[in-house]
């Protein structure tokens, strides 16, 4: 008798997932609540916005009794986000599993800026590790917008949410890897 797995949040098929990327999809036709949420200068100013609330409650209802409520602070900063993203690029599969990659996130930020293999990656190596260097979700919040346009809003959806949710030592030392696996960096 095998034990079904649960899925993770903001993995394939978690029903926090299925929401948020239902969400997602309605903000290209509700232009208000995403103009709302991309006016917001902070996770304080998301918290009282209107979109926000709606999502918030709905949300919320995706977790299960023995699943841990995210905090507001966590709710906060995936909604905030999510409105500023416009394409969500799912294209990155793992060749050895044949599975969507973990952490394509890091990929897509290493990957180089032209068209170039030897150009330089699209967030550099300086700014990569002022990123890791932040331990407040608010600074995160900043930051991750500023990476976010950089990458002309076209992210992997639920791989940035789950970072930004999941951010700590354990989500810097995997974004990491996969950044500097991918990124053509020069030796000094």
């Amino acid at each position: 008798m095998s034990e079904s797995i649960e899925p993770k949040i903001f993995g394939e098929g978690h029903p926090a997932s299925v929401f948020i990327l239902e969400w997602w999809e309605s903000l290209k036709q509700n232009k208000g609540d995403r103009a709302e949420l991309r006016r917001c200068k902070n996770l304080e100013e998301i918290q009282k916005a209107s979109a926000y609330q709606r999502c918030y409650w709905q949300l919320k209802k995706h977790f299960t009794p023995e699943q841990q409520v995210p905090s507001r602070e966590q709710m906060s900063i995936i909604i905030g986000l999510a409105a500023h993203i416009e394409d969500n690029d799912t294209k990155h599969i793992d060749k050895n599993s044949n599975k969507e990659e973990k952490y394509y996130f890091a990929y897509q930020m290493a990957a180089p800026k032209g068209k170039e293999k030897d150009a330089p990656p699209k967030l550099s190596e300086l700014r990569f590790r002022r990123l890791l260097k932040i331990k407040d979700r608010g600074k995160l919040y900043r930051f991750l917008i500023q990476v976010i346009r950089m990458l002309e809003k076209r992210v992997n959806l639920l791989d940035l949410l789950s970072i930004a949710y999941c951010w700590g030592d354990k989500a810097k030392t995997n974004l990491a890897y996969k950044y500097y696996e991918n990124a053509n960096l020069k030796a000094k």
